[in-house]
């Protein structure tokens, strides 16, 4: 078998460039087809529980489907063996991974278990959106990002709650890239971004759960937010939500002189069409 440099006397250095770019190719096909490729997503997560230390504050993972969630806690506890990892998802389908092997447990179990700290990584679907408590722990991984901000503040609001001893809590949301056409993850966050910025300028109230890259000017943000805190000093709650829908020349709310019963309500919708009553009275 000829070395190197025998390969090269008798092939030319050309040839060798070749050989050496065809190597990093098969590499690659190699890399690509191994049993366990690594994935982009996963070695984010490993990086962040493992050197930026997020793991020692306790972090929850979130992901909207249950395959990539029971994907995730196999992958995690085949890096950390000896952590106990939880998967808290539909009836039937939470469990603990312990030194590495599964085992199905009710999620009230991984309730109380996270609650008495001896569980401080959980992987969870959106499932765990919904009454539950998990403030002690104190970071946050979305692996996907839903469609709807209203459920991406669900998330964070399992750990961000009362009875959460840090100061404040940290996020990381993993979005795919595309080199040459926007991923689905990317127009993801950028939906979320529109929608969050719409709501602001509708309602004031600033998002905490994505990066603010729709604020460019911080002169006009600062300003923006006076403005609203001054308009909600001078208004009452009605007026801040309903003022824009309301009919100067119609019946006029705040003379209203009873709270209306749920009867009333039946009776009103229990009408049929066409009819009126004799009378109207402001409601």
């Amino acid at each position: 078998m000829l070395d190197d440099e025998e390969l090269e006397l008798k092939l030319g250095a050309d040839s060798i460039d070749l050989i050496d770019e065809e190597r990093k190719h098969l590499q690659t096909i190699i890399d690509v087809l191994s049993p366990h490729p690594t994935d982009p997503k996963l070695d984010a997560v490993l990086y962040f529980l493992e050197d930026r230390k997020w793991l020692e504050k306790g972090c929850i993972i979130f992901s909207q489907y249950f395959d990539t969630t029971k994907w995730a806690g196999d992958r995690l506890t085949e890096r950390m063996p000896r952590e106990p990892i939880a998967v808290y998802a539909g009836a039937g389908k939470s469990g603990i991974f312990i030194g590495g092997e599964w085992k199905s447990v009710k999620r009230e179990q991984i309730k109380k278990a996270v609650q008495d700290r001896t569980i401080r990584l959980v992987v969870a679907t959106d499932a765990a959106c919904e009454g539950l408590n998990l403030q002690t722990l104190g970071t946050l991984i979305n692996i996907d990002l839903p469609w709807n901000p209203s459920r991406l503040e669900q998330r964070i609001g399992r750990i961000k709650r009362f009875g959460q001893r840090r100061d404040r809590v940290d996020m990381l949301s993993l979005v795919y890239h595309g080199s040459e056409k926007p991923t689905v993850d990317e127009k993801i966050y950028e939906k979320l971004s529109s929608r969050m910025k719409d709501r602001y300028d509708i309602f004031g109230t600033l998002p905490d759960v994505i990066e603010d890259d729709w604020i460019h000017d911080e002169e006009q943000f600062d300003e923006r937010l006076r403005e609203f805190t001054e308009r909600r000093l001078r208004a009452n709650a009605f007026d801040m939500r309903y003022a824009a829908d309301v009919d100067p020349k119609g019946a006029r709310w705040e003379l209203c002189e009873r709270v209306l019963a749920r009867h009333d309500v039946v009776d009103r919708l229990s009408r049929p069409w066409g009819s009126r009553p004799a009378t109207t009275t402001p409601i």
